[in-house]
């Protein structure tokens, strides 16, 4: 959740690809964003970890085709399923199993550096070594 000591963002924002050819608009402020580092977001971001906002799926609109792809061999043992640009392959927003009703959009794709920061990171037991977690955000170590 934002804090008090981060001013918040006008909405609507909107979360492209790298082409622009998929956007995700969305109209409220997410209600929770987290960080995870467990291996399927460290090969979906192909980073140390993803930083991924949620929102209401009736606060968002998609724009454009996108490719859709499901991974049900997660670590927490239920499906995800990432849609990204067909052109570029920039992942644009997920759905999940555990969070129906919900999308999840990766937060950097808002190129917003007042973003709010993650609440949580999860899956603290699987992120590198060199990596810590920043004071403030709560670490999981499993989901």
């Amino acid at each position: 959740m934002q804090s008090t000591k981060e001013k918040p963002s006008a909405y609507p924002k909107t979360a492209s690809c790298s082409c622009g050819k998929l956007t995700v608009t969305v109209k409220e402020q997410p209600k929770f964003v987290h960080a995870c580092s467990c291996v399927d977001c460290q090969r979906r971001s192909g980073s140390a970890f993803s930083y991924t906002a949620f929102f209401p799926e009736a606060a968002a609109t998609i724009s454009g085709q996108p490719q859709p792809w499901r991974n049900s061999s997660s670590d927490a043992g239920r499906w995800s399923e990432t849609n990204f640009c067909p052109v570029c392959g920039v992942t644009v927003f997920m759905t999940l199993e555990a969070l129906p009703g919900m999308i999840c959009v990766p937060a950097g794709g808002f190129g917003d550096r007042d973003f709010p920061k993650p609440g949580k990171m999860y899956w603290s037991s699987s992120r590198h070594h060199w990596l810590d977690v920043p004071d403030g955000i709560e670490a999981v170590e499993r989901q």
